[in-house]
């Protein structure tokens, strides 16, 4: 942004005459320094269309809400506070300016504030972190941004566009174009759309399929990912991109394995192959329904199906350090994916929050019908294990890993309370009674310690210590 002396005593100048701030500009005093809130206009700025301007100099009558040029400022102190505030605590920044300029005889100072690229969105004051100190410009306030616009900032950014990245030692030939015709083809039918369904670089690009670099055409991640001719993990950029799975005996992964896989291939491939593995490990029943044999999972294929999509669409493909892991224990399944929640999502609002960490597979998936649409996935787990009377899901969100579990039979005779008991001991290890009876204060004491022996008594958790330091801890 530029702008000279004069332009900016102008604006000095009408915003003391109508008493008032506005969209792109706000005042303050800072004859005492730089006030603990500056961080907020300046992100709001940063994160706000064409930027801002903040004048330090100019005082408000908390009363009247009168402005009057003071000047007096610590000019020096205040621009050393101020650039080190901005490059070292303001994440994400913009371009910005420090000017000081005359006005009515007064010097005054102008913090310049450019737009912050939509890549580098939202910027943030780092001791809140993104989610809480992050703000943007509403008429002649700075409000902190919602859960909905964080996402929408996230959605440019290259952490959360990495399915988009080229892989550059990959070509167009290593393309599987009778894939992509197919794709492009069932995709026009499926949604009505008339698009053109030859897989020209124009329409490749417009997916995500194939980008740019250095004036030629290469595979994303994506592409590779999902339409490789050959096995993508053969190539040094997708090597760690593998499914791990493992049946264990008992019920953790200290009991003998029985049955393991790494599993390779194209993402709708691998779906595929896991849902095999899970499908030939757990148990089936034979029911007589209507004088015919049906036999019946113990869990919902379709559950099963939108957790291992989800864990494919959604790990963090930027992380090579691991791999996605099915566990199949005797009484659960656990599936965990590279990558925490993006922020602005939580375990509480994951239902209604519709975000991707990687919207060109997300949206090839669904087109191939491998997923439900955005949002529908995580009710589609819930009702499926609902209808099958099996407890609901459980997610978490730790060290950098999202896991979801879904309990087997075993949990069917537990209720809400033990749920969550359970639940809490993945995570700690341990519990004591107390503690048990803090994640439930409306419930009595007995009732509580009624919950942990019926848990004992299921082989779900022991009993260790003695006398007034005894604790649970989880039996696999």
């Amino acid at each position: 942004m530029n702008i000279n002396d004069d332009e900016l005593r102008k604006i000095v100048l009408e915003g003391i005459e109508s008493s008032t701030e506005s969209l792109k500009v706000e005042f303050k005093d800072c004859r005492n320094g730089i006030y603990k809130q500056l961080w907020k206009p300046i992100t709001a700025f940063f994160n706000s269309p064409g930027g801002g301007i903040i004048i330090l100099g100019v005082e408000e009558d908390n009363h009247t809400r009168k402005k009057a040029i003071v000047g007096s400022l610590n000019l020096d102190i205040l621009q050393q506070n101020i650039i080190s505030l901005i490059e070292q605590q303001i994440i994400n920044r913009g371009e910005y300016q420090i000017k000081i300029f005359t006005c009515e005889g007064k010097k005054l100072l102008a913090i310049i504030l450019d737009e912050a690229s939509k890549e580098n969105k939202p910027c943030y004051y780092s001791e809140l972190g993104m989610d809480k100190g992050a703000c943007v410009r509403v008429g002649n306030t700075n409000r902190q941004i919602t859960e909905e616009e964080l996402r929408s900032f996230l959605r440019y950014t290259p952490a959360y566009n990495y399915d988009r990245r080229i892989t550059l030692d990959s070509t167009l030939l290593d393309l599987n174009n009778d894939k992509i015709n197919k794709f492009l083809k069932r995709s026009a039918e499926r949604t009505s759309r008339n698009i053109n369904t030859t897989a020209t670089p124009s329409v490749l690009k417009n997916i995500g399929i194939i980008a740019e670099f250095e004036e030629e055409s290469v595979p994303t991640v994506a592409g590779m990912m999902i339409f490789s001719k050959s096995q993508p993990q053969d190539f040094n950029d997708l090597s760690r991109y593998i499914i791990r799975c493992v049946r264990y005996g008992g019920n953790s992964a200290s009991t003998p394995i029985i049955d393991k896989l790494d599993i390779y291939g194209t993402l709708d491939l691998q779906v595929d192959e896991v849902i095999k593995f899970i499908k030939r490990n757990i148990k089936i029943e034979a029911r007589i329904i209507d004088a015919k044999r049906v036999e019946k999972y113990e869990f919902p294929d379709l559950a099963l199906r939108e957790a291992v999509v989800n864990a494919l669409v959604h790990r963090d493909y930027s992380n090579k350090g691991t791999y996605i892991q099915v566990s199949v224990f005797a009484n659960r399944i656990e599936i965990s994916n590279p990558g925490t929640l993006p922020p602005g999502v939580t375990i509480e609002n994951l239902k209604n929050a519709q975000f991707s960490r990687n919207g060109v597979i997300a949206q090839v998936m669904r087109d191939m019908d491998y997923m439900e649409e955005f949002g529908r996935g995580i009710d589609l787990i819930y009702s499926q294990m609902l209808e099958w009377n099996l407890p609901e899901p459980l997610f978490k969100n730790i060290s950098n890993v999202f896991k979801v579990t879904l309990l087997g039979k075993t949990f069917q005779q537990l209720n809400e309370r033990q749920v969550k008991i359970w639940d809490f001991l993945q995570n700690k290890n341990q519990i004591t009674a107390i503690i048990a009876h803090s994640l439930f204060p409306q419930v009595s004491r007995k009732t509580i310690n009624s919950d942990l022996k019926k848990m004992q008594d299921m082989d779900l958790i022991d009993l260790k210590g003695s006398a007034n330091n005894t604790y649970y801890v989880p039996r696999y």
